[in-house]
């Protein structure tokens, strides 16, 4: 990881109900840095997660979605009560990248469900 890409930190906001993560780009530090900032806060253990992702560039491979679950599994801990993380996509390319991670993470100890609609996501992690 270089200084460039330290600079470009995803913006993180604890809500009410969940955790809001903004990536500036769909790229594989700014997601590996997003997961463990968001994995090292209080809020964690209680709070599910929404994902952003705003129509920019993709500069992740497939072969990336793999060494995040990876990184996932390694940090994760053991006793959390969050059970879901919902990914918001504005564009075909990043549907299809956020859908392959779903099914390359599907056992991980939480579900990830991927939208085209924050509400709908926003709906869906705090049950309405």
């Amino acid at each position: 990881m270089n200084l460039d890409q330290l600079k470009m930190a995803p913006k993180i906001t604890v809500k009410k109900d969940y955790i809001l993560v903004e990536p500036k780009e769909v790229d594989y530090w700014q997601i590996w840095e997003g997961i463990g900032k968001v994995r090292n806060l209080p809020e964690f253990s209680q709070k599910n997660d929404i994902w952003v992702f705003h129509d920019s560039p993709i500069t992740l491979a497939y072969v990336d979605l793999h060494k995040l679950k990876e990184y996932i599994e390694e940090i994760y801990p053991e006793d959390v009560t969050r059970s879901k993380t919902a990914i918001v996509v504005a564009t075909g390319l990043q549907s299809a990248m956020a859908s392959f991670f779903s099914e390359i993470a599907i056992d991980l100890p939480f579900e990830i469900k991927v939208f085209s609609d924050f509400q709908a996501a926003e709906d869906w992690i705090i049950d309405k």
